[in-house]
């Protein structure tokens, strides 16, 4: 709990501090179509994992294909689609995902309201492994709201919550999101985390997650004390560039 809570002391800081940014021009610009990722996972156990993961946006809908790999075998190879569709007040993105060991699932996700707004999801699987680049419940509803303001800064608080295993799961996220000059973007996840893992066990600890953009290129790290509530403490390092 205390990096989570270091973590949003910072972004909290950071963002008074560049408050200032506001008047030197800096709009958030529209991305590139293209999203390359590569991830490294480090587990507590000692396995570790690679992922590679490429997206691209057409007019209004986004693909992506992604590959992973444990070391201790375990390999999974990923497509999806999803459909994107953004109005004043709703934006509305319904998606479906399919990859080896007979893995399939679909998600939407929906906002409504313009600047400050309530948010909504909710996701179902075959309940088959399934590795991505979240770590939230696959069977999940969720429920939330947030503030983004003309530049592009935003503020949400939401939950996603396991609906169909009866764990009890329960990812709750504090995520902030700021533009600062010169064209960089910060943002830091700070996810609260209670339930029970596959064991039985009762999960109650933090995770956090920081991002930070500049132009093209991205850069995250994250640390996770119960990955997927279990009792492997994962960290997890990932970069690419968009284009």
């Amino acid at each position: 709990m205390r990096s989570a809570v270091l973590v949003t002391l910072f972004i909290l800081g950071a963002a008074t501090c560049a408050s200032a940014g506001d008047e030197d021009g800096s709009q958030p610009k529209a991305p590139p179509s293209s999203k390359l990722t590569l991830a490294w996972y480090d587990f507590s156990s000692g396995t570790t994992g690679v992922d590679v993961n490429l997206r691209h946006s057409f007019k209004s809908m986004t693909g992506w294909l992604g590959s992973y790999h444990e070391d201790d075998g375990f390999d999974q190879a990923r497509v999806g689609y999803e459909y994107d569709y953004h109005s004043t007040w709703v934006t509305l993105v319904p998606s479906v995902q399919a990859a080896t060991h007979n893995f399939f699932g679909g998600t939407v996700y929906a906002e409504v309201g313009p600047r400050f707004f309530a948010i909504g999801g909710w996701g179902r699987t075959n309940l088959h492994p399934y590795w991505n680049l979240g770590f939230d419940p696959n069977d999940y509803a969720q429920f939330g709201a947030g503030h983004r303001d003309h530049m592009g800064n935003a503020i949400s608080v939401y939950a996603i919550h396991d609906i169909r295993l009866g764990t009890g799961q329960t990812n709750t996220h504090f995520t902030f999101r700021r533009y600062l000059p010169d064209e960089w973007r910060l943002t830091v996840d700070a996810v609260n985390e209670r339930g029970r893992g596959d064991e039985g066990v009762e999960i109650r600890s933090w995770s956090a997650s920081v991002d930070v953009d500049w132009r093209q290129w991205f850069v995250r790290v994250a640390e996770d004390p119960h990955v997927n509530y279990t009792p492997d403490r994962q960290i997890r390092v990932a970069g690419g560039v968009r284009f």
